[in-house]
């Protein structure tokens, strides 16, 4: 707007530079006219019936003069013309204008209508995923509703025989020392022996041979065997006070290899068994067996522990979770024979 009034004024100086002009040449003009009038009124008097010699120039200029009056006429209706366009363009400006500001408010609300649009097509996305989604899980959960009603149905139709439980007398518990016990494994319905004993001499013997590095460090982490296929690792602490000495603080027997050892019943009836014959070097009547058993191996620990009973040996049942190592330490429990 601000361009277009602007080319608008200079229009207009230009058309009054013009006007100025016309008046100037008209001006002009009139004296000509002025002094031709004289000429003719001097030349009257003398001789009426001759006519002036300028009659053609003086008509001429009255022709000049009637073109310029008409170019006057023509000029004040372009000058009228010209303010009527511009009153004219300024109302189609401000028409243009204001048809802009809403054209913009029409596009925001077409954008907040879209975006409005897109959030409730999203939303209507998301709940029916959900709506799939527990449809999926209700026919699962039918699913498995009819899958135990067939187990059900078939426990119901195959249901055993009540079976007869022999009860094995359990006397009452007493401590095993320290170096009176023989460790098997029971695991995956096989037993191994496990050099529990042999893997603690043999840490005490390296601790006695390089007494002075151990001191020397407040922990030591170390790794003694392997001994019939295990490995002790083990964690030492050293004390200065009251007088310097070395604890056994926490020890892991590890298999080197799976699996170990033999299945229970093979074990059990073969006299020949590796197990039976590491059996029969401890005596009964001094050693406790202590079986690490893992919870696929309880209904086999019943069969070992009748055997054991049977030969005269005292049993004592550690009971482990799948996956955990057979581990010993000063601050845990001893074993209890029965």
């Amino acid at each position: 707007m601000k361009r277009r009034k602007r080319n608008n004024t200079e229009f207009e100086l230009g058309g009054q530079d013009s006007f100025l002009d016309l008046v100037s040449n008209i001006v002009g003009i009139l004296i000509i006219l002025v002094m031709v009038a004289g000429v003719r009124a001097q030349f009257s008097s003398a001789n009426d019936s001759e006519p002036p010699a300028d009659s053609q120039m003086i008509g001429d200029l009255e022709a000049k003069y009637e073109e310029l009056q008409t170019k006057e006429g023509r000029t004040a209706q372009l000058r009228e013309d010209f303010e009527t366009l511009q009153v004219q363009s300024e109302i189609i400006a401000e028409q243009i204008n204001r048809q802009g500001m809403e054209y913009a408010a029409l596009f925001d609300l077409l954008a907040s209508v879209r975006s409005e649009m897109e959030l409730a097509a999203e939303e209507k996305c998301q709940s029916f995923k959900e709506k799939i989604e527990y449809q999926r899980q209700l026919l699962e959960t039918k699913a498995k509703l009819e899958q135990i009603d067939r187990e059900k149905t078939h426990l119901r139709q195959t249901r055993p025989q009540a079976t007869r439980m022999e009860n094995i007398p359990t006397p009452l518990s007493k401590m095993v020392g320290d170096d009176k016990e023989i460790h098997v494994r029971l695991l995956g319905g096989r037993i191994v022996y496990v050099p529990f004993m042999e893997l603690i001499a043999q840490l005490r013997r390296n601790v006695g041979d390089d007494q002075n590095r151990y001191f020397r460090q407040q922990t030591s982490v170390g790794k003694v065997g392997p001994i019939e296929n295990f490995e002790l690792e083990f964690l030492l602490v050293t004390h200065n006070y009251p007088a310097p000495r070395i604890d056994f603080q926490y020890g892991e027997v590890t298999p080197v290899f799976e699996p170990l050892g033999q299945p229970l019943r093979e074990a059990l009836v073969s006299p020949q068994s590796e197990f039976r014959r590491k059996l029969s070097t401890f005596r009964r009547d001094i050693y406790t067996v202590t079986v690490w058993v893992y919870p696929d191996s309880f209904e086999e620990y019943q069969e070992l522990k009748r055997f054991l009973h049977d030969l005269g040996y005292s049993v004592a049942a550690r009971p482990m979770s799948m996956g955990d190592p057979i581990s010993a330490s000063p601050y845990g429990t001893k074993s209890s024979t029965q």
